[in-house]
Protein backbone atom coordinates (compact mmCIF):
# COMPACT_ATOMS: atom_id res chain seq x y z
CA UNK A 1 0.00 0.00 0.00
CA UNK A 2 2.84 2.27 0.86
CA UNK A 3 4.71 1.96 -2.36
CA UNK A 4 1.22 2.78 -4.04
CA UNK A 5 1.25 6.16 -2.46
CA UNK A 6 4.86 6.69 -3.19
CA UNK A 7 4.37 6.05 -6.97
CA UNK A 8 1.13 8.82 -6.95
CA UNK A 9 3.26 11.40 -5.12
CA UNK A 10 5.75 10.51 -7.74
CA UNK A 11 3.21 11.27 -10.15
CA UNK A 12 1.56 14.16 -8.96
CA UNK A 13 5.51 15.77 -9.01
CA UNK A 14 6.44 14.60 -12.26
CA UNK A 15 2.62 16.37 -12.99
CA UNK A 16 3.54 19.74 -11.06
CA UNK A 17 7.16 19.88 -12.32
CA UNK A 18 5.38 19.92 -16.19
CA UNK A 19 3.41 22.69 -15.66
CA UNK A 20 6.40 24.67 -13.97
CA UNK A 21 8.52 24.05 -16.84
CA UNK A 22 5.83 24.33 -19.56
CA UNK A 23 5.15 27.69 -17.80
CA UNK A 24 7.44 30.79 -17.93
CA UNK A 25 5.31 32.73 -15.20
CA UNK A 26 4.38 31.20 -11.80
CA UNK A 27 2.58 33.44 -9.04
CA UNK A 28 1.89 32.25 -5.37
CA UNK A 29 -1.39 32.62 -3.83
CA UNK A 30 -2.79 31.82 -0.38
CA UNK A 31 -6.55 31.40 -0.30
CA UNK A 32 -7.62 28.89 2.65
CA UNK A 33 -10.33 30.76 3.88
CA UNK A 34 -11.84 31.68 0.33
CA UNK A 35 -14.93 30.15 -0.59
CA UNK A 36 -15.30 27.89 -3.15
CA UNK A 37 -17.79 30.11 -5.50
CA UNK A 38 -15.42 32.73 -5.37
CA UNK A 39 -12.10 30.55 -6.16
CA UNK A 40 -13.80 29.23 -9.33
CA UNK A 41 -14.99 32.57 -10.47
CA UNK A 42 -10.66 33.49 -10.27
CA UNK A 43 -10.37 30.07 -12.13
CA UNK A 44 -12.36 31.25 -14.68
CA UNK A 45 -10.95 34.65 -15.59
CA UNK A 46 -7.80 33.37 -14.75
CA UNK A 47 -8.23 30.81 -17.81
CA UNK A 48 -9.96 33.62 -20.23
CA UNK A 49 -5.63 35.16 -19.91
CA UNK A 50 -4.35 31.52 -20.65
CA UNK A 51 -3.17 31.31 -16.71
CA UNK A 52 -4.87 28.61 -14.46
CA UNK A 53 -4.46 28.37 -10.73
CA UNK A 54 -3.90 25.27 -9.36
CA UNK A 55 -4.07 23.54 -5.21
CA UNK A 56 -1.04 21.44 -4.81
CA UNK A 57 0.04 20.05 -1.87
CA UNK A 58 2.87 21.51 0.37
CA UNK A 59 5.18 19.10 0.21
CA UNK A 60 4.37 18.02 -3.57
CA UNK A 61 5.02 21.51 -5.01
CA UNK A 62 8.53 21.75 -3.02
CA UNK A 63 9.36 18.61 -4.49
CA UNK A 64 8.24 19.84 -7.98
CA UNK A 65 10.00 23.00 -7.52
CA UNK A 66 13.53 21.17 -6.16
CA UNK A 67 13.04 18.83 -9.54
CA UNK A 68 13.19 21.52 -11.68
CA UNK A 69 15.66 23.34 -9.82
CA UNK A 70 14.21 26.61 -8.31
CA UNK A 71 14.99 26.28 -4.83
CA UNK A 72 14.34 29.77 -3.88
CA UNK A 73 10.88 29.21 -4.41
CA UNK A 74 10.57 27.06 -1.90
CA UNK A 75 10.28 29.50 0.76
CA UNK A 76 6.89 30.92 -1.17
CA UNK A 77 5.57 27.26 -1.09
CA UNK A 78 5.91 27.04 2.35
CA UNK A 79 2.99 29.20 2.99
CA UNK A 80 0.84 29.03 0.11
CA UNK A 81 -1.77 26.84 -0.83
CA UNK A 82 -2.09 27.87 -4.58
CA UNK A 83 0.04 28.20 -7.34
CA UNK A 84 -1.12 30.42 -10.86
CA UNK A 85 0.79 28.74 -14.03
CA UNK A 86 0.84 31.52 -16.79
CA UNK A 87 2.16 31.30 -20.40
CA UNK A 88 1.82 34.79 -22.23
CA UNK A 89 1.56 38.09 -20.80
CA UNK A 90 1.99 37.97 -16.67
CA UNK A 91 0.82 40.96 -16.64
CA UNK A 92 -3.11 40.10 -17.43
CA UNK A 93 -2.77 37.46 -14.82
CA UNK A 94 -1.36 39.37 -12.20
CA UNK A 95 -3.68 42.02 -12.47
CA UNK A 96 -6.59 39.54 -12.27
CA UNK A 97 -5.11 37.94 -9.16
CA UNK A 98 -4.25 41.57 -7.85
CA UNK A 99 -7.63 42.37 -8.06
CA UNK A 100 -9.37 39.56 -6.91
CA UNK A 101 -7.47 39.91 -3.23
CA UNK A 102 -8.46 43.50 -3.25
CA UNK A 103 -12.00 42.48 -3.29
CA UNK A 104 -11.59 39.59 -1.13
CA UNK A 105 -9.40 39.71 1.96
CA UNK A 106 -8.72 36.11 3.03
CA UNK A 107 -6.52 36.04 -0.26
CA UNK A 108 -3.11 36.51 -0.13
CA UNK A 109 -0.23 36.94 -2.87
CA UNK A 110 3.33 35.40 -1.58
CA UNK A 111 5.12 36.45 -4.52
CA UNK A 112 6.34 35.32 -8.22
CA UNK A 113 8.41 33.69 -10.37
CA UNK A 114 8.79 35.77 -14.31
CA UNK A 115 12.09 35.62 -16.78
CA UNK A 116 14.48 33.35 -14.10
CA UNK A 117 13.51 35.65 -11.29
CA UNK A 118 11.52 35.66 -8.04
CA UNK A 119 9.38 38.39 -7.54
CA UNK A 120 8.61 39.99 -4.18
CA UNK A 121 5.13 41.26 -3.33
CA UNK A 122 5.84 44.52 -4.12
CA UNK A 123 7.24 43.94 -7.71
CA UNK A 124 4.40 42.03 -8.13
CA UNK A 125 2.13 44.53 -7.17
CA UNK A 126 3.57 46.66 -9.74
CA UNK A 127 3.71 44.29 -12.19
CA UNK A 128 0.01 44.40 -11.89
CA UNK A 129 -0.22 47.98 -11.76
CA UNK A 130 1.34 48.16 -15.24
CA UNK A 131 -0.89 48.57 -18.72
CA UNK A 132 -1.17 45.46 -20.62
CA UNK A 133 1.64 44.23 -23.26
CA UNK A 134 -0.42 45.86 -26.15
CA UNK A 135 -0.81 49.34 -24.36
CA UNK A 136 2.84 49.31 -23.70
CA UNK A 137 4.17 48.45 -26.96
CA UNK A 138 1.56 51.33 -28.84
CA UNK A 139 3.47 53.76 -25.90
CA UNK A 140 6.65 52.50 -27.31
CA UNK A 141 5.82 53.04 -31.33
CA UNK A 142 4.37 56.12 -30.64
CA UNK A 143 7.36 57.53 -29.33
CA UNK A 144 9.50 56.00 -31.92
CA UNK A 145 7.16 57.76 -34.02
CA UNK A 146 6.83 61.91 -32.98
CA UNK A 147 10.16 62.28 -33.95
CA UNK A 148 9.20 61.17 -37.49
CA UNK A 149 5.82 63.09 -37.57
CA UNK A 150 7.29 66.22 -35.89
CA UNK A 151 10.10 66.50 -38.54
CA UNK A 152 7.54 65.78 -41.67
CA UNK A 153 5.28 68.30 -39.78
CA UNK A 154 8.52 70.59 -40.23
CA UNK A 155 9.40 69.66 -43.56
CA UNK A 156 5.59 70.30 -45.01
CA UNK A 157 5.53 73.66 -42.61
CA UNK A 158 8.49 74.96 -45.23
CA UNK A 159 6.92 73.65 -48.26
CA UNK A 160 3.74 75.58 -47.60
CA UNK A 161 5.91 79.05 -46.87
CA UNK A 162 7.55 78.41 -50.34
CA UNK A 163 4.19 78.00 -51.46
CA UNK A 164 3.00 81.31 -50.09
CA UNK A 165 6.19 83.25 -51.08
CA UNK A 166 5.65 81.74 -54.58
CA UNK A 167 2.37 82.72 -54.47
CA UNK A 168 2.92 86.58 -53.19
CA UNK A 169 5.31 86.89 -56.26
CA UNK A 170 2.91 85.69 -58.77
CA UNK A 171 0.26 88.25 -57.39
CA UNK A 172 3.06 90.88 -57.58
CA UNK A 173 4.00 90.07 -61.30
CA UNK A 174 0.42 89.56 -62.01
CA UNK A 175 -0.49 93.13 -60.77
CA UNK A 176 2.73 94.97 -62.58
Amino acid sequence: MEKLSRKLKGLMVDEVAGLIKKNPYLFFVNFEKVKASKTEKLRKTLKKSSSELKVVKRSILKLALKKQKLDPLCDMAETSSGITFSKDDPTKASKILYDFSKAETNMAIRGGYIDGQVISIESFKELATMPPREVMLARVIGGMKAPISGFVYVLNGNLQKLVRVINEISKKKEVK
